[in-house]
């Protein structure tokens, strides 16, 4: 099961401890600046939403009494106005972005609907929409409203995969002259399975195509470079490995080589005079075009926080340690995990996977709900049959790798499985 090529073999095979490991993290300090209430509690779900920086829970009352509370609706003069492309531009420096390539808008799903029906409008000789079975679900529905909404012909295209690594090849065969546009997630939800962004808008781009990247479980923890890699347009959300908090809102990227595509949701907020309340005023001549309405201002600002620690860290160094960290856990589960009925459902490269790894068990859910509620660690469960653990290299450790599986086996043969078999949450 261990990859040959694996840079990281050596930590995995030695006898170097875990302790030791933490003791050499170079991005150690890092998780002393996040709030950390109960130090027994080990959190695996990073990929799902991001520990909460200190700076964010300080800088959330001075939002609140003194932005809000005192300014008042002077704070817009003040500031607000300019927030939404300052901090976007601070993303736009995590993914490779020129300034003003990058805005705060709205939720990830309304992002990349808007982004997809203005690609389709753009080239609108050609009906096909191509992604694959391991793209979020919220991203096919809105690739299918988006198809609906431009014309009755346009249709979206499912490539099928094995369920862990992607499809490549099949993927780019079926990228041909009736493709408008390639719609993809950079980091499968399920199985972590990464794809490469070059290869995939190097062959769309020959035959005349777009493509459009959900960065969500990428952003903050693979090296992401949208500019070199000449990608159209990119969508993603902030409240996982950016820490931004729940709901915050997701960004847009688009390509300056896009200049011509048109917002399809088009409001106030993106006009070049947002308070002149012209209902013919023209959008803006940037990026900024393709916000709406007003951006929700406070979930907007508590983004910055955990943007600043990522760039601080430095994506390579981050992304270095999440290898690390998966490789350890990986090879520790091949020797402890599987004998108690675990499959791996990620890809074994390191290179073809974010920073996730996905188990396959029958009693998945029963699992999660004894980690969470008997052992004090939350990974979390995708049904029917995948614990997802997700490794935030800026607060996770070495130890609670080592740990987790400890407190995993303790669940499997303390009788946790039966206890919690007929839990069904809404949340799993």
């Amino acid at each position: 099961m261990i990859d040959s090529d694996d840079p990281f073999e050596k930590i995995k095979l030695n006898q170097t401890t875990a302790k030791d490991l933490d003791n050499a993290d170079q991005l150690a300090n890092f998780r002393s600046k996040f709030v950390i209430e109960d130090p027994n509690l080990i959190y695996l779900d990073g990929n799902s939403l991001g520990r909460l920086p200190k700076k964010t829970k300080d800088l959330a009352q001075e939002i609140v009494s003194e932005q809000w509370g005192s300014r008042l609706i002077r704070s817009w003069n003040e500031k607000w106005l300019e927030d939404t492309v300052r901090i976007g531009d601070k993303v736009g420096s995590v993914v490779g972005a020129k300034p003003g390539e990058v805005v705060l808008a709205d939720s990830t799903t309304v992002c990349l609907f808007k982004t997809a029906v203005s690609a389709l409008l753009s080239n609108p000789t050609r009906s096909i929409i191509l992604t694959d079975d391991q793209n979020f679900p919220s991203d096919i529905q809105a690739l299918k409203a988006a198809a609906s909404t431009v014309s009755k012909d346009h249709k979206v295209v499912v490539i099928e995969s094995n369920g862990l690594e992607a499809p490549v090849e099949e993927l780019l065969e079926a990228i041909d002259e009736t493709v408008s546009l390639v719609s993809l997630s950079q980091v499968a939800y399920r199985s972590g399975c990464c794809w490469d962004l070059s290869t995939v808008t190097e062959k769309a781009h020959q035959v005349g195509a777009k493509v459009l990247w959900d960065l969500s479980h990428s952003v903050g923890v693979v090296p992401i470079d949208l500019r070199k890699d000449e990608i159209d347009l990119a969508i993603g959300c902030t409240y996982k490995y950016l820490n931004g908090g729940p709901g915050s809102p997701a960004f847009i990227y688009i390509s300056e080589n896009c200049h011509d595509l048109i917002n399809p949701i088009a409001g106030w907020y993106g006009s070049k005079d947002p308070f002149g309340f012209d209902p013919h005023s023209q959008p803006q001549n940037d990026n900024r075009r393709f916000l709406t309405g007003t951006p929700p201002l406070v979930s907007t600002l508590l983004i910055e926080p955990g943007v600043d620690l990522v760039i601080e860290a430095g994506v390579q160094n981050i992304r270095s340690k999440s290898v690390a960290l998966s490789e350890r856990f990986l090879f520790k589960a091949e020797k402890e995990l599987l004998p108690l009925g675990f499959s791996v459902a990620s890809p074994l490269k390191h290179k073809n996977r974010g920073s996730h790894l996905s188990f396959s068990h029958d009693s998945a859910l029963a699992i999660g709900q004894a980690l969470i509620n008997e052992q004090a660690t939350i990974p979390d469960v995708r049904p029917p049959d995948l614990v997802r653990f997700g490794f935030a290299p800026l607060y996770t450790t070495f130890l609670e790798i080592e740990e987790s599986i400890d407190r995993v086996k303790e669940v499997i043969s303390g009788g946790g499985i039966d206890r919690w078999k007929d839990e069904m949450p809404v949340v799993p």
